[in-house]
């Protein structure tokens, strides 16, 4: 397959989902509640998250949506912080997220960009905290476009992050391809017109990205020979 540009969701997809955040949210759920045994159930509940095993139920909030969606659910059993200092707080707790690799990350994006790639990433996490993500795993600097849910495009499953990519590089749809790792990103490809890629990197089965996908690859160290 030929394209122009590459377009990657970034957790479950560039970072193994459940490794990087399951031990990251068990804190946070414990710092917000003051160790309340009630309260740490009753977020840990709402946001769909298994507190003994430290793992994200499939149906979970945080696995696909917007950053606000996720503050908005654990906010009423926050009983330390609100509003703007509860995002002041997550956003600098996910700054400092050291997330797992699926793959050696800077040898496949090296061999991709070798290939005059255009890459993106389009995110539901908000901009700052992926930056910062992208920085510590030393690929920030492969991207020539990086968005998140608060960089003014609106979020996945719709498809304003996906199209701004194509204005911004004067892109066609079919010269581009989205790669992800839920529903809500190839939702978003098919929206947009673009070739939806599925990897198995997440929490979504295969069963249930193959609706909605074009191709679904284990990983994405699988692209650069499906590529070729």
């Amino acid at each position: 397959m030929a394209f122009k540009g590459l377009l990657f969701d970034k957790d479950g997809t560039l970072f193994h989902f459940q490794e990087s955040w399951g031990e990251w949210m068990s804190q946070v759920i414990n710092e917000l509640t003051t160790g309340s045994t009630r309260d740490r159930q009753m977020m840990a509940k709402a946001l769909g998250f298994d507190l003994n095993q430290k793992t994200f139920l499939k149906e979970s909030v945080f696995i696909a949506g917007a950053a606000g969606e996720f503050l908005s659910i654990i906010e009423p059993y926050s009983r330390r912080l609100k509003g703007n200092i509860l995002r002041e707080f997550i956003t600098s707790k996910s700054v400092k997220l050291i997330q797992v690799p699926v793959t050696n990350l800077p040898q496949l994006f090296d061999q991709l960009k070798s290939q005059n790639i255009l890459l993106g990433i389009v995110t539901n996490d908000c901009e700052e905290p992926t930056k910062s993500q992208l920085e510590s795993a030393k690929i920030l600097d492969y991207f020539d476009f990086v968005v998140g849910c608060d960089s003014g495009y609106g979020a996945k499953p719709e498809p304003g992050q996906l199209i701004e990519f194509l204005n911004i590089f004067d892109l066609k749809p079919y010269e581009v391809a989205m790669i992800g790792d839920s529903t809500h990103d190839l939702m978003a490809a098919q929206k947009a017109k673009i070739y939806s890629v599925g990897v198995l990197t997440g929490v979504a089965e295969k069963e249930e990205l193959m609706p909605h996908a074009d191709k679904i690859l284990d990983t994405i160290e699988e692209l650069p020979s499906w590529l070729r």
